[in-house]
Parts: structure tokens; sequence; C-alpha cells
């Protein structure tokens, strides 16, 4: 598993990896987003909301998946969890859930 004793921390190559963050540097939260109608797991980082696309057990894999949505024009950033990696996308329209979701 990578190394995430320091607050923020990059994967291997820094220049073609997104950031990988840690847990406590980001706000989990729920989204609304325009084309959606129903509100979607997020996360809230300087600023911005970043929506959830998929866990990868891999590094490899994970950065492949950041790789093709990158080429696309996103914005993207992981975090790390117990399974493995988190890949979350920069989303510009959204705007915080208003009501929670039960589930």
């Amino acid at each position: 598993m990578l190394d995430s004793s320091d607050p923020f921390f990059l994967a291997e190559s820094a220049a073609a990896s997104p950031a990988i963050l840690d847990q406590r540097l980001v706000k989990r939260c729920h989204i609304q987003l325009p084309d959606m109608p129903k509100p979607m797991s997020a996360i809230y980082y300087q600023g911005y909301f970043y929506s959830y696309v998929r866990l990868f057990t891999s590094l490899e894999a994970a950065q492949r998946a950041a790789a093709r949505l990158l080429a696309r024009g996103n914005t993207v950033v992981f975090t790390q969890v117990a399974k493995g990696l988190v890949l979350w996308v920069l989303e510009a329209e959204a705007q915080l859930a208003s009501k929670p979701v039960v589930r």
C-alpha cells in the first residue's frame, strides 16, 4: 500500500498522476448536479466538489482510469482508503445537496 504518513502526498510520478489526498484533508458530502435526478457521493476539497467515480484496488488500474479522464479534460484526485484508491472527478457545476440521502 502507498505511504500516507504525510497529510498530502503524490503517487510515484507526480507529473503523470493526480494527487492522492489524505482522508483528513477532505470532507465527505452529497452533491446535486444539474443533469442528475438524485444526489451523489462527493468530497469537498479546497473549495471544490469532486464526485465519486470508482474504487480501485491497484495503483496501476487507478492511474489508467485517471489518465482516460484527464485526456478528456477532466480534473481528478484520489483518496486512499483501506481497500485501495478512490477516484474523484471535479464537478464545476455541483451544488451541495439540500436534503440528506437516506440509504
